[in-house]
């Protein structure tokens, strides 16, 4: 019997360029074809030069929804490859030029590719929606003394890759925050911007198969009136962070 062997570094490149090659696929499913090969063709050059004046004055097709994406102060633009809504579970796709993936299930996020940390197999379990009324009892309320907001549990698996660390489990801890945190961006502490804004953290309280694994911290942004999830930041490790961002924002910066 013959047997054949492929060397790891040989499989990881084949996983990324399959991954490459899906986007490519999915970004060319919907539109006209060649205003989507122009728009990946921009998207690309602005990931790959990964310059904040680039990105910031970037002319953005309005048909296309953006995330402007940090690791570690790197900035990328990313598009949406695809979204779907299941059992009124909202799950998005969002590709960026240099062949990253990020994954977000209700604005949290649930799966990233091409990283050099990368989480797979996530798993959330009875997670609260992160704009629950449930973590600011007290808004609206008169004459309430403003202090810790309640707390409010949920467990998730994940894997952790290419370290393979598989199946860990963690309860994680959400809580209201009262105002923004000092590492997010400062156009979100701008008082004419934070005024709109509700802040929520995570962080890990348990990890009882891997206590090893180090506590992370994830930070999530939502609008008062729509209620919609504009930020998210979430450490993937102790040394790699991600944060995204809805690009543009405020939306009235979009360039017709």
């Amino acid at each position: 019997m013959i047997h054949f062997s492929v060397s790891i570094p040989l499989l990881a490149a084949l996983r990324y360029l399959c991954v490459f090659l899906s986007i490519i696929f999915t970004l060319s499913l919907s539109g006209c074809a060649g205003e989507k090969q122009t728009l990946i063709w921009d998207t690309f050059k602005l990931g790959v030069q990964g310059n904040d004046g680039l990105i910031d004055k970037a002319e953005l097709n309005p048909n296309f929804r953006y995330m402007r994406v940090e690791v570690n102060g790197r900035p990328a633009l990313m598009v949406l490859g695809y979204e779907n809504t299941l059992v009124g579970n909202q799950h998005q796709t969002w590709y960026s030029s240099a062949k990253e993936m990020l994954q977000l299930e209700n604005g949290r996020l649930v799966g990233t590719g091409g990283l050099d940390v990368n989480w797979t197999d996530v798993f959330l379990m009875d997670a609260p929606a992160i704009n629950s009324p449930a973590l600011f009892p007290n808004d609206g309320k008169e004459n309430v003394k403003i202090g810790r907001n309640p707390k409010v549990f949920f467990f998730r698996t994940r894997s952790l890759m290419p370290q393979y660390v598989v199946n860990i489990r963690e309860a994680v801890v959400m809580q209201g925050l009262n105002s923004a945190p000092d590492d997010v961006p400062k156009l979100l502490r701008d008082p004419a911007i934070d005024d709109n804004l509700k802040w929520v953290q995570e962080t890990i309280v348990l990890q009882p198969n891997n206590p090893s694994v180090p506590t992370l911290r994830a930070i999530y942004a939502y609008e008062k009136d729509t209620r919609n999830i504009i930020y998210g930041q979430q450490c993937l490790s102790e040394k790699e962070c991600l944060s995204w961002l809805a690009w543009p924002y405020p939306n009235e910066r979009v360039t017709r």
